[in-house]
């Protein structure tokens, strides 16, 4: 149950047409980043908006192309288009349910006089967000996957998560770790690349490295690093982001068809309770 979705998962990245997403998003991190270090930030926050809103056409292509097993290019152009807006919507509806609970569970707290404190408003956040994200984990698969409309989508997500909650937590725990080694591979040949910049700063000691870059601000960086700099880490940061994109992407849909195969939780419907007549005609209480 925990490795097959992960054999799966690397047996999967041979397919060019699930890399689509990741692509994308490392394109748009990229010169997002770029944008941003070289003083277009206006244009680099648009551009990140416009990656939010789109990103699930790409996410809906890749999850069609796995769940009808067809990865062509025909099949993920059809998967974008009829599970965009079902996906679209569904975000919209979680972050509409979370933002709805935290103003409603925040009163009590501001009848008492700690609606202003931080740490309450973020805990609270995290409190009410975090089971909701959890159980809503695979809406965007079931919606894509087994074609049901958005509210529908959240409900059989539900359903999965509530009967295979440790294959989704093992998920989470897997892609956390998958990312955090990832990213110290990308930190290691973004180092090595750029490791004339910061010969100045080898002789300190760690303690001092860290004060110092703390207090690195947006001009620092741009100094430290120059414009060839700047483009290197853009590039590799995109790098980075399309690779851990398809990989997650992918993982999670096996961890959902893991999780679904399972048929030992569909839904029963409730008894009905009555009785036949003389003539054989069931009247229901």
């Amino acid at each position: 149950m925990i490795f097959k979705p992960l054999t799966d998962t690397f047996s999967l990245l041979k397919k060019p047409v699930l890399w689509i997403p990741g692509l994308y998003t490392g394109i748009i991190m990229s010169v997002f980043l770029y944008l941003a270090f070289s003083g277009g930030e206006f244009i680099a926050g648009k551009i990140l908006f416009l990656t939010l809103v789109l990103f699930p056409l790409f996410l809906a292509g890749a999850i069609g192309c796995m769940g009808s097993e067809n990865y062509s290019p025909e099949e993920f152009y059809r998967s974008a288009i009829r599970g965009f807006f079902p996906i679209l919507l569904g975000v919209i509806v979680i972050f509409a349910i979370i933002v709805l609970l935290l103003i409603l569970f925040s009163i009590p707290f501001a009848i008492a006089g700690l609606g202003s404190d931080p740490s309450m408003i973020g805990g609270l956040f995290i409190g009410i967000a975090m089971p909701i994200i959890i159980f809503a984990f695979y809406f965007d698969n079931v919606a894509v996957a087994e074609g049901l409309k958005v509210f529908a989508s959240l409900k059989r997500s539900t359903i999965i998560v509530s009967h295979s909650f440790m294959t989704i937590i093992t998920c989470i725990l897997v892609s956390g770790a998958g990312a955090v080694a990832l990213s110290f591979m990308v930190a290691m040949m973004w180092g090595m690349v750029l490791s004339d910049r910061f010969t100045q700063y080898l002789d300190l000691g760690m303690t001092e490295q860290q004060k110092i870059f703390a207090g690195f601000t947006l001009a620092d960086w741009q100094q430290t690093l120059g414009p060839d700099g700047v483009a290197i880490t853009a590039g590799m940061i995109g790098l980075y982001t399309m690779i851990l994109v398809t990989i997650l992407i992918i993982y999670k849909h096996q961890c959902y068809r893991s999780s679904s195969s399972d048929q030992n939780y569909e839904e029963v419907p409730p008894p009905q309770v009555g009785e036949y007549d003389e003539k054989g005609r069931w009247y229901k209480y």
